[in-house]
């Protein structure tokens, strides 16, 4: 009985909530979008007074010329810079792979060895 009566209140307090809240939705939804209207009234257009600050700048304005020899060199730099990591890289791979293929080696040869037929003691008890 007392679990009836506690559901009865929960169900009873969530349509409560529900009720008010669609109320005060309902109520401030003219207010809302007359507050939003507002704002726009500025009608101020402010694009002429850019027009005139830019064409200002525009005849003050200094360019500065690009030295296209620097701009060679450092491109060369970079290329050699880049082909020397480059070497590294493969030098170290390549070395790398040497490791792996003695290590390979290695372990090629302690399997075999530990599947060898014969014992060391030259007793057959592995067959």
């Amino acid at each position: 009985m007392a679990k009836k009566f506690g559901k009865f209140i929960m169900v009873t307090a969530a349509l409560g909530a529900v009720a008010a809240g669609a109320y005060y939705y309902l109520q401030g939804k003219d207010n809302f979008v007359d507050d939003n209207f507002d704002d726009d009234d500025d009608f101020d257009n402010f694009d002429d007074d850019l027009d005139d600050e830019e064409a200002a700048q525009d005849a003050d304005r200094n360019y500065v010329d690009l030295d296209l020899e620097k701009a060679d060199e450092f491109k060369e730099g970079l290329d050699a810079a880049k082909a020397e990591a480059t070497d590294k890289i493969v030098g170290a791979v390549e070395e790398t792979v040497e490791k792996v293929k003695e290590s390979a080696d290695k372990a090629e040869v302690k399997v075999e060895e530990f599947f060898d037929d014969e014992d060391s003691d030259g007793s057959m008890d592995a067959m």
